[in-house]
C-alpha cells in the first residue's frame, strides 16, 4: 500500500532501536512496512511498545523517505485551547529583534513560548490562561497561529496620546531592563526601562505616551510623555561645564536643570555662554530632551 502525503494511518510500535546515538521507534505501517520515528521528539507523548498510534504522513521526499507526525495526545491542529501562563520573558525573534513572550505550559507539562502580541484578549491582572489556536504540530512541538488574532488596529497617529500600563519588567539578552507594556486596545509592547529612569515609571503603573515611528520599517516605539519637558517650549538651565566639540565645530555645554538633571547642548563657536541660559526643546528622544539655542 502506497502512503499519501497529508493522510493518516495506523502504525504499530514494534520496538525501540538505537541508531547513531539516537533512539527511534520502529513502526509497522500498512502492509507491515517498517518506518522509523525519532523517539526524542515524542517523549512527552508516552508512546509504549505494542501501542497502535495514528500518524500523519508529513512528507515523502524524492528518495522515497517517509516523514511521520504522530497525533498529539491532547491537541489537534486547527482548534483553539486554553494554555496556562507560567511566566513572561524576553527573547530574540528570527529578525534579531527583542520581543516579549509568554511562557506557557501544555497538558503534558511542556514549556511553550508565544509572543505576547498573539494574546490580545489576555489580561495579565486577572487571567491565568490564554486561549490560542494551534496552527500546526511538528516534531512534537505546537506552533500557534496568528490567524484571526488582530482586531485591526486603528491608524496610529504620532501626535496622539494614548494610555499605557506597565505589567512587568524583564532583563533582555543585552543585560538591560525592559518594561512589558499593554496599550489601550490590549496589544503588548516592550520599552527600555533605563531610558526613562527619571520618569518615575514602575511595574503596575499607568502612563501617557505616543507611538513614535523609527527607521524605514514602519514600526513604532513607545515614547512616554516627558514629566518635565514639552517640545517647542523653552526652559532655563545652569552652566556646569564647557568644552570644544570633538569635531572642532562648535562647543559642547553641559547644563543642569531645576530638577538636577544634566544635559548636553551643542552650540556654535560664536554662541555667548552665560551662567544661566535658555534653550528650546526641539523634541524628546529616548526619554531625553534635545535642546537647541
Amino acid at each position: 500500500m502506497k502512503l499519501q502525503e497529508g493522510e493518516k494511518y495506523n502504525f504499530f510500535v514494534k520496538r525501540i532501536l538505537e541508531i547513531g546515538g539516537n533512539n527511534y521507534y520502529l513502526l509497522l505501517g500498512p502492509g507491515d512496512v517498517k518506518y522509523l520515528l525519532k523517539k526524542d521528539y515524542y517523549e512527552h507523548y508516552n508512546i509504549d511498545i505494542d501501542d497502535t498510534i495514528i500518524c500523519r504522513v508529513d512528507k515523502i521526499n524524492c528518495r522515497g523517505e517517509v516523514f511521520l507526525e504522530p497525533e498529539h495526545p491532547y491537541y489537534s491542529e486547527g482548534r483553539e485551547y486554553m494554555f496556562e501562563v507560567t511566566g513572561r520573558d524576553l527573547r530574540v525573534d528570527n529578525k534579531g529583534e527583542t520581543v516579549a513572550v509568554f511562557t506557557l505550559a501544555d497538558r503534558t507539562g511542556q514549556e511553550l513560548v508565544v509572543p505576547v502580541d498573539l494574546a490580545d484578549d489576555y489580561n495579565e491582572q486577572v487571567d491565568d490562561y490564554i486561549k490560542l489556536p494551534v496552527e500546526k504540530i511538528t516534531k512534537g512541538k505546537i506552533v500557534f497561529s496568528e490567524k484571526g488574532k488582530k482586531k485591526g488596529r486603528e491608524k496610529i497617529e504620532e501626535d496622539a496620546v494614548y494610555d499605557f500600563y506597565i505589567y512587568d519588567m524583564k532583563k533582555g539578552l543585552d543585560g538591560k531592563d525592559y518594561f512589558l507594556v499593554r496599550d489601550h486596545i490590549n496589544d503588548h509592547h516592550i520599552m527600555p526601562a533605563g531610558q526613562y529612569s527619571y520618569y518615575g515609571l514602575e511595574i503596575n503603573c499607568s502612563f501617557r505616551g505616543r507611538f513614535i515611528k523609527y527607521h524605514d520599517t514602519g514600526n513604532f516605539k513607545i515614547e512616554p510623555v516627558n514629566p518635565y519637558y514639552r517640545p517647542g517650549q523653552s526652559y532655563e538651565f545652569s552652566l556646569v561645564s564647557e568644552s570644544t566639540s570633538p569635531d572642532g565645530q562648535g562647543k559642547i555645554l553641559l547644563v543642569s536643570d531645576e530638577h538636577g538633571l544634566k544635559h548636553e547642548v551643542k552650540v556654535g563657536n560664536d554662541y555667548s555662554v552665560k551662567k544661566n541660559m535658555v534653550f528650546r526643546v526641539e523634541k524628546i528622544r529616548k526619554g531625553w530632551p534635545l535642546l537647541i539655542p
